[in-house]
């Protein structure tokens, strides 16, 4: 069946465009080749001879040399009128694509890399979207080999565009022009249309044409500035912008360059001056706030000082700020706020993320010139992971560090094709989280964490099985990942295992007890214990929990005696168990989304034990204990229900005590077992030691001060006395167990 493609797809199979480059090539070199003896013989035709002329007889003649230039030209320009063939009926790209057979298809050719060899655990909405991926790459890549086309060309600046506006010799001072920058800037700026509509909105105002991008550290401000130098530069803007030049100030530069008050006042105004007087000037003025602040520092009021420009509609100012320091200085300052428009940038989305990710990852491989490149699962799982699991910085710029990562660590392992496994393994690195594929060993662990903790909390089965399915769905991703991995309310009485059910869980999820943060919050009663956490933004005083997590975002979190912490607090954790995160102080999100909560409380635990004593079904006492509290308006229904799990811990029977008393004496062994003394422990240490350190309000509480009271001191005055040997068993006598 005849088509448009027809002759185009038969060139290809006669006489292909890689042979048909390749030959190019060669008859371009050979034209350059000849071209010289050619242009030699010319010269010296008008030139007269000379001793080279009478050397150069004894070559082939200029008539050989024109012969062969022709040869080689007429075959160039044979196989330029087949690329003008092929380029002609070829206009409509995606239709010619879409003619070929897969097999010899660019874009299905592209898709078989980026899928993988596990395409067929993708999902079928990230086959499409490698599709796509795949073919806008492929159509980029031919368009841009056609550099003729009316696209291209209506995209040259023109040559004399300037000349009409002032000279700016002494603005290139202090500042630099973002158009080069911007002729450089290849991946478009996607996902960012309303933030640049907002822009050229504002630019196009008569005067006081002022913006102020605002947004925290890696989250797209620089890339939006220079999106509006790319539009520019294409032509791609409103026509009364279509001259306008952007120049970055060099603002640390004007404050280092005065040697006095007077000589940076001057140094500003001159500045402002001329670029006012350029009249097609767009100041764009990075960590704004900070370079008020410290022109106000060296005694200059920059609201006085800048306000005539910022009402000049000869020039624009774009100011850049932090949104805490936008905060601190800028919006107390009504004044200076009234000559911008605010345009507020806050992180993209997942899916504008990828298409970043994309086009990042085509100037890596291009680079690299195709000798490594990533498939599509491995992009998302970047995307995906920098957002939950890693916290330092904002995205996409966390996303995409990662993403340079992930090519170095592919590089270091020699390896054609980046796969989902690499970048897991990047991240596990960095934060010490399970993540990837589950190893046997570690399967096995997950299947038995019921035995596991039972080794360290016994007699609370509710416990240990709730906290074990809890660990296996974060494990596996069952949870959903926007809010904390795993959240839990303990209830029961004091010394019970509340804590060391959390120490266990740090120690088994974050490989070290150290990763469990403790807050008493009893500490949290009063109404500015908000502030004390969050921060205080009148004070400038940053919070305990903001910056603990800060430190520490991977961690068990641990609130004791949750229920007597002030209400404002408690509503602070109801957002956090819903979203995963809270606002400091400072405007900034605090990523809770790697975390374990656990809040503890002695609420019922009266009832608990009158009901133990009555042997009343376990899952009949965590609804009475439920119901109880919240007749007693203790924890709020609402923060009740945030919990992943109410866990109620019974209290201790001396037989649990007795258990308990064994794990603590082994743990006292083994660390004498390091200094090579070996205590023997038998029955009647075991009974000593549950009875004496046991307290019916306390629980097991105060076993650990007994031991250390009285078992740690006979051993310690035994040792100095001479009396326990090194390297020999020794036991503690019951007559002297009887006087503890």
């Amino acid at each position: 069946m005849m088509n448009k493609f027809t002759g185009a797809l038969a060139l290809e199979k006669i006489f292909p465009s890689r042979s048909r480059r390749g030959l190019g090539m060669i008859f371009n070199i050979g034209i350059l080749v000849f071209l010289l003896p050619v242009t030699y013989s010319a010269v010296l035709r008008f030139g007269g001879r000379t001793f080279i002329a009478e050397y150069a007889l004894a070559f082939p003649s200029s008539d050989f040399w024109l012969g062969l230039l022709y040869m080689f030209a007429s075959c160039r320009l044979a196989i330029l009128a087949l690329d003008s063939f092929f380029n002609s009926k070829t206009g409509d790209i995606k239709g010619y694509l879409a003619s070929l057979d897969p097999s010899e298809n660019p874009i299905q050719k592209k898709l078989d890399v980026r899928l993988g060899i596990n395409k067929e655990t993708l999902r079928k909405e990230s086959i499409e979207r490698a599709a796509k991926w795949a073919e806008r790459e492929v159509i980029e890549e031919i368009e841009h080999k056609r550099w003729w086309k009316r696209d291209h060309l209506a995209r040259l600046p023109g040559l004399g565009k300037n000349f009409a506006y002032g000279e700016t010799y002494f603005l290139e001072k202090f500042a630099y022009d973002l158009g080069p920058q911007a002729e450089a800037l290849k991946e478009e700026i996607i996902g960012k249309d309303r933030e640049m509509e907002l822009i050229e909105k504002a630019l196009l105002k008569g005067s006081g044409a002022n913006v102020l991008i605002v947004g925290t550290a890696g989250v797209g401000k620089h890339t939006l500035l220079l999106g509006l130098a790319c539009a520019i530069y294409e032509g791609k803007i409103f026509p009364d912008l279509e001259h306008k030049q952007v120049f970055k100030l060099y603002a640390e530069s004007i404050i280092a360059s005065g040697k006095t008050k007077g000589d940076a006042e001057a140094i500003l105004i001159k500045l402002l001056s001329v670029a006012a007087h350029a009249g097609n000037i767009i100041l764009a003025i990075d960590n704004f706030p900070e370079f008020v602040e410290s022109l106000a520092n060296s005694g200059i009021n920059a609201l006085e000082l800048l306000s005539p420009y910022f009402m000049n509609p000869a020039i624009h100012i774009i100011a850049l700020a932090d949104k805490t320091s936008a905060r601190k200085i800028l919006e107390s300052n009504q004044a200076f706020m009234k000559f911008f428009e605010r345009i507020d940038v806050e992180e993209p989305s997942r899916e504008y993320v990828i298409e970043i990710l994309e086009n990042e990852a085509m100037a890596i491989e291009k680079s690299m010139r195709g000798k490594i490149m990533i498939s599509y699962a491995a992009l998302e799982k970047t995307a995906e992971v920098a957002e939950q699991n890693l916290v330092e910085g904002s995205m996409p710029k966390r996303a995409v560090g990662l993403l340079k990562d992930v090519f170095s660590e592919g590089i270091s392992r020699r390896q054609d094709i980046i796969s989902p496994e690499i970048v897991l393994d990047i991240v596990h690195e960095k934060t010490k989280m399970p993540l990837g594929e589950i190893s046997e060993g570690e399967r096995g662990k997950l299947l038995n964490l019921e035995k596991i903790l039972a080794e360290r909390i016994v007699g609370q089965t509710e416990a240990t099985n709730a906290v074990a399915n809890a660990v296996r769905r974060a494990r596996t991703g069952i949870e959903s990942r926007a809010k904390p991995l795993a959240s839990f309310l303990f209830l029961g009485p004091t010394g019970v295992g509340k804590t060391e059910t959390a120490k266990a869980l740090a120690f088994i999820y974050f490989e070290s007890e150290e990763s469990m943060l403790r807050f008493d919050m009893s500490e949290y009663q009063a109404e500015d214990s908000i502030d004390r956490l969050i921060g205080s933004f009148e004070k400038n005083e940053p919070g305990l929990l903001a910056s603990r997590i800060s430190a520490q975002p991977y961690a068990v979190l641990l609130l004791d005696e949750f229920e007597k912490s002030n209400p404002k607090v408690r509503n602070l954790f109801l957002q956090v168990l819903d979203e995963g995160f809270f606002t400091d102080f400072q405007g900034k999100k605090m990523n809770m989304r790697n975390t374990i909560i656990i809040a503890t409380s002695n609420a019922g635990s009266e009832l608990i034990w009158q009901m133990i004593k009555e042997n009343t079904n376990p899952s009949a006492i965590q609804e009475k204990i439920i119901s109880k509290i919240q007749q007693d308006k203790i924890i709020s229904p609402e923060l009740l229900n945030r919990f992943d799990s109410v866990v109620i811990f019974r209290p201790l029977g001396m037989e649990i005590l007795t258990k308990i008393a064994k794990i603590s004496l082994g743990k006292l062994k083994q660390r004498l077992g390091r200094e090579n003394y070996i205590l023997k422990i038998n029955d009647a240490l075991v009974d000593a030691v549950a009875k004496g350190g046991y307290n019916p309000a306390m629980g097991a509480r105060p076993m650990q001060r007994f031991i250390q009271d009285k078992i740690e001191k006979i051993i310690s005055e035994k040792i100095i006395r001479g009396q326990i040997k090194n390297g020999r068993e020794f036991d503690i006598p019951p007559q002297e167990l009887a006087n503890l």
